[in-house]
């Protein structure tokens, strides 16, 4: 009788066990895509970017993505969205941006605050992954 408690309890675990594993998650969001800068707002004020000056986000599907700056290095990142207006963006090389989000127009628009008056605008340049 004993034994079979003993398969029972483990039967049990391995069930509670298995159901605790990561699915493959799938985001469904207006973020999904290849997003290029096309200017700063400073104060309120928008700006047209410096020559030179450039970057892009690539948000995936599954939570990851690619940033690439200005000098070409590619930096990629976990993404997650917290409300309708937030996204946590974690770099591979350890930094971290918390950022408030909103899109005007069709752009891409990635607050500093809360407050709406730092910000960078992107374009949408393709793909829903």
């Amino acid at each position: 009788m004993k034994k079979i408690y003993t398969l029972l309890t483990l039967a049990i675990l391995f069930v509670a066990m298995s159901s605790c594993e990561r699915s493959n998650y799938y985001y469904s969001s207006d973020l999904l895509g290849r997003w290029e800068k096309v200017s700063v707002i400073e104060n309120g004020y928008e700006y047209e970017l410096a020559r030179g000056e450039y970057e892009q986000y690539i948000f995936y599907d599954n939570g990851t993505g690619i940033y690439v700056n200005e000098f070409g290095t590619r930096v990629d990142f976990y993404w997650d969205e917290y409300g309708h207006d937030r996204v946590n963006i974690r770099f591979s090389d350890g930094i971290d941006e918390y950022l408030y989000y909103s899109f005007d127009r069709g752009y891409l628009i990635l607050w500093e605050t809360a407050s709406h008056r730092n910000g960078r605008v992107f374009e949408y340049t393709g793909g829903r992954w």
